[in-house]
């Protein structure tokens, strides 16, 4: 057994323990193969080529080799004792497994509450996490600063097929000791991403590109891709996969980005302007009960005047104008489906620092954005005022409101609700428009 011994040491001082703690230690012998072993809490157990065993040891407990203080950051640590007691939680107890791999804690009662897995150490570093693999963190020897936020240079974007745009992430604090991310994305069928955080659009639909820490802290930051389903006079619309077919446009009508407010209209009036109350309306001889055009009910009309048209014509909607041919602002059904729960969901978000309502098609995945644009008015001052911007959104239909026509329906959601509203505003009030197309 002497000889043995020897043998096993020799092995150790030519070869080095080198850990890789997937497996536990692993043992090279000269000629680069592996020694067969397994581990005791004192020892090493080498197995020769006949089967039979040999003990190397005894040595400083396995224990020993996370015995000492341990740093999650900077600011966090845990630390090990020679006597098994740790700080992990006040009264507890560890032992280490290295042939699993395994720190396992014990309560003041020596019963077990907690494994974590020893994914890799070296020296001065351990990355742990539960078993399953999920949630790594790093420790090391001397305390280091984890990433604590990503912030990307946007969070949505829109795309059309082979179109592409960089991504850029500002990783904080800026001393950060690993400020290294890794980029994916969900669906590379419909947009991939490259390890510069370049994406490229590769077919119709919805994805979202991750940007992930690489320093185990577990902070990403995320951004959504849109892959336009179609393009018309210039134009981008989204199949929602609606059972009507609308497709809607993915920005207001004078807005370049989903995320812009673009221009505000009064309802039946084509261009913006700087003052929105009944003086400047187009469609009335000056007050709400003194309709000229759009007129169901003879006590809102001029001298009594009615034309019974409930819903604008074209050369009065204000996305067919600004827009062309084959857009135009979406009726009040068209309004209803959109924010019918069977078909979509929305969620009270931010686009690149601006607040207002994501709303994604439960049946495709794809989504458009509508901003918190509020609305502008004037009350009894001379000036124009644009109100609760950042806070409710208001949305012209091209439908008139039958019980009082001085007023149209409207998509409204007001601070972070969902829902159609037909009883805010006047007619003259300025809304934003969100255009749509029917195939």
């Amino acid at each position: 057994m002497k000889r043995k011994s020897i043998l096993a040491a020799l092995l150790l001082l030519l070869a080095g323990l080198q850990t890789t703690w997937a497996q536990g230690f692993r043992v090279y012998k000269s000629d680069g193969t592996v020694a067969q072993f397994s581990m005791r809490t004192d020892s090493i157990v080498f197995y020769d080529d006949i089967g039979t065993d040999v003990d190397f040891g005894p040595f400083t407990p396995v224990n020993q080799m996370i015995v000492g203080t341990w740093y999650k950051s900077k600011y966090e640590s845990v630390t090990f004792r020679e006597d098994g007691a740790t700080d992990y939680m006040a009264g507890a107890t560890y032992k280490f497994f290295p042939y699993q791999g395994n720190i396992v804690f014990f309560k003041a009662s020596y019963a077990p509450f907690n494994i974590l897995k020893v994914y890799e150490m070296t020296a001065g570093k351990m990355i742990v996490g539960p078993p399953d693999g999920s949630n790594l963190s790093v420790w090391s020897r001397t305390p280091f600063q984890l990433v604590t936020s990503i912030t990307l240079s946007e969070t949505y974007i829109f795309l059309h097929p082979d179109e592409s745009k960089r991504l850029t992430a500002t990783v904080m604090p800026a001393d950060a000791d690993n400020p290294a991310v890794t980029w994916t994305s969900s669906n590379e069928a419909v947009a991939e991403v490259n390890s510069t955080g370049r994406v490229t659009a590769n077919a119709n639909g919805t994805c979202t590109i991750t940007c992930s820490a690489t320093d185990g802290s577990g902070v990403k930051a995320e951004c959504t891709v849109n892959v336009a389903s179609g393009t018309i006079n210039g134009k981008d619309y989204v199949d929602l996969g609606l059972p009507s077919g609308t497709l809607w446009a993915t920005c207001n009508v004078g807005a370049s980005e989903p995320e812009e407010y673009g221009d505000y209209f009064a309802w039946g009036e084509t261009t913006p302007k700087s003052t929105y109350d009944w003086s400047t309306y187009r469609w009335c001889n000056g007050s709400s009960t003194t309709m000229t055009k759009y007129c169901t009910q003879s006590d809102y009309g001029y001298n009594g005047f009615t034309d019974n048209l409930t819903e604008l014509e074209s050369a009065d909607d204000a996305a067919t104008a600004n827009w062309g041919s084959g857009w135009r602002m979406p009726s009040y059904d068209q309004i209803k489906e959109l924010c019918n729960s069977s078909y979509t969901t929305s969620e009270w978000t931010q686009l690149n620092g601006v607040k207002g309502r994501m709303v994604t098609s439960k049946s495709n995945g794809n989504s458009i954005f509508l901003p918190a644009a509020g609305y502008c008015l004037v009350l009894a001052s001379s000036t124009d005022f644009l109100y609760y911007a950042g806070m409710d959104g208001y949305y012209w239909s091209s439908s008139l409101y039958p019980s009082g026509d001085y007023r149209a329906y409207d998509l409204s959601f007001v601070s972070g609700d969902w829902g159609w509203y037909d009883y805010h505003l006047g007619r003259s009030s300025g809304h934003s428009v969100r255009a749509v197309r029917v195939p």
